[in-house]
Order: structure tokens, then sequence, then C-alpha cells
């Protein structure tokens, strides 16, 4: 038996003919055979151990060829993982604004809560003098609230070095809520 990792989500385990047979000596092997479910949980775990993909705590997907010469192959591999969520998370924008005028934040924020149908969640920050509302947008009204946002505040790059100078340095002053919160409460 040969183990060949051939990504870092999938590995080839090919057995010999005579490997084969002691395995599965019934011609030909049912596919569904117990004699056929023991060798896959023995080739699975054989792949593991190689590999050092945690295989049997995956989704996998097994495919088997065989060869002229009576080998077998069995390529195992990883399934995509909640395909779902990655969608999800291409739909999401995240977009924030700097301002230094708490009056022209808060007159976004009451324009801003007219779209909240499109706002997944907002926060807002003080940074020294300045304040910072961040966004996660559903994509289909990403466009309007860019609008409002350049008009009453200039952009601010939610980039990791930024993100993170905001939770070290920043103060939070709404963790949740920010666009209903900074439009009607004071802060």
């Amino acid at each position: 038996m040969t183990v060949e990792r051939l990504s870092a989500y999938s590995v080839k385990v090919q057995l010999s003919a005579d490997e084969l047979r002691v395995f599965l000596p019934d011609e030909p092997p049912a596919p569904d055979s117990p004699q056929m479910m023991r060798m896959l949980s023995f080739m699975l775990a054989k792949a593991e151990a190689v590999s050092g993909i945690a295989f049997s705590s995956l989704p996998v997907t097994v495919e088997l060829l065989t060869a002229q010469d009576g080998s077998l192959s069995a390529y195992f591999s990883v399934q995509d993982q909640k395909p779902e969520q990655k969608a999800a998370k291409q739909r999401i924008i995240r977009l924030a604004a700097q301002f230094t005028d708490p009056d022209l934040l808060r007159e976004c924020c009451t324009l801003l809560q007219r779209e909240q149908n499109g706002i997944r969640s907002s926060m807002l920050y003080r940074l020294q003098s300045a304040y910072i509302l961040t966004l996660k947008l559903r994509r289909n009204r990403v466009s309007a609230m860019h609008h409002i946002l350049l008009e009453y505040g200039k952009p601010f790059r939610l980039s990791a070095l930024n993100r993170a100078r905001l939770s070290e340095y920043g103060i939070c002053i709404f963790q949740q809520d920010a666009v209903k919160r900074a439009a009607t409460e004071t802060f």
C-alpha cells in the first residue's frame, strides 16, 4: 500500500492487485459490502496517519479507480465545508467612516436609519478626537449607504491594522446598534 498526499485536502492511496485480493477475496466486490467498508476504513485511517489530514472528523469524498493490472487507487478528498457560510460571508460588506463633528455623525446616522434593513451590525468608536462608525452591510444596499457616509464623514479604511488600532486604542461607545443609538442617544 502506498499513500501519497496530493494537496492540503486530498490523498491518494494505492493497493496492488495482491493487496486488494486480501481485502476483497470475492469477485466482484459489492460496493456496500462489509469487506469493502472495512477496506475503505483501513485505507482512510492510513491516509490520515501518513498525511496528517483529519479525515475522520471531516466530511470526505472517496473516488475508487481500478487499473488494468488489477490494482486499486482511492482518492480521499475533504469536501468543501459549509458553502452556504462562504456565500453569506461574500454577501457582507464592511464600511467605516470617520467623523470629527458629533452633530454630523448624528445626522448621518439619522439618514442611515432609513436603510436599517440593509445593516447587519454597526459599532461606534472614539479614537483620539474622532468618531469611527463601522458598518456590516448586506451587499444589496451598499451603494446608498456608502454615499451617505461619504457625504457626512471621511472614509476610514478597515484594514487589519486599523481594526487592531480601533480595538486597542479606541474606546467603544456603542458595541451594537450604533446607527440607531447614535441618532437618538447622547454620546
